[in-house]
């Protein structure tokens, strides 16, 4: 049994044209909610073997908050541009190259292809707001095997 969770990035600060759209930080409002997703998970004993994240700081410092919750060191968090700048497809490679000793992966990404993705993987429409983690919970063994799973287990956490 795997376990993947699409986690959207908390809220970032709007976008100003002198700062490029990848350096955009979290709000204080996107940090109270990265804390209370973190306060939440560690209450209910929710860990990830693997963190996966875009290299867009709003991402990586969501990453950073619930690894840090959660006893994380920094070395469980993988970075990787395809999951800020790659289409669904693209995101299931980076995935499907996870260890098969892997058993829960947390994907922080961004909208539009973080919700295609959850889309994808439930076979029906989900919308995805900032700081929103959806579990999908299969029955394979190894990650490249994701999409030909016929019935996936789906769970909003928050």
């Amino acid at each position: 049994m795997k376990s993947l969770f699409l986690l959207r990035h908390a809220k970032a600060i709007s976008g100003e044209l002198s700062l490029p759209d990848h350096d955009r930080p979290l709000s204080d409002r996107g940090f109270k909610d990265s804390q209370y997703l973190a306060a939440k998970l560690s209450k209910k004993n929710i860990d990830f073997d693997l963190f996966l994240t875009s290299h867009a700081i709003r991402a990586i410092t969501t990453a950073q908050i619930l690894a840090n919750a959660l006893g994380h060191k920094q070395k469980h968090i993988a970075v990787d541009k395809v999951i800020y700048e790659g289409d669904v497809a693209e995101i299931l490679e980076v995935i499907s190259h996870a260890s098969k000793k892997v058993n829960s992966i947390i994907l922080v990404g961004h909208n539009p292809s973080i919700s295609e993705l959850a889309c994808r993987l439930a076979r029906e429409p989900i919308s995805m707001a900032t700081c929103c983690l959806i579990e999908f919970s299969m029955d394979i063994k190894r990650w490249d095997s994701l999409l030909s799973v016929k019935s996936t287990k789906v769970r909003v956490l928050n």
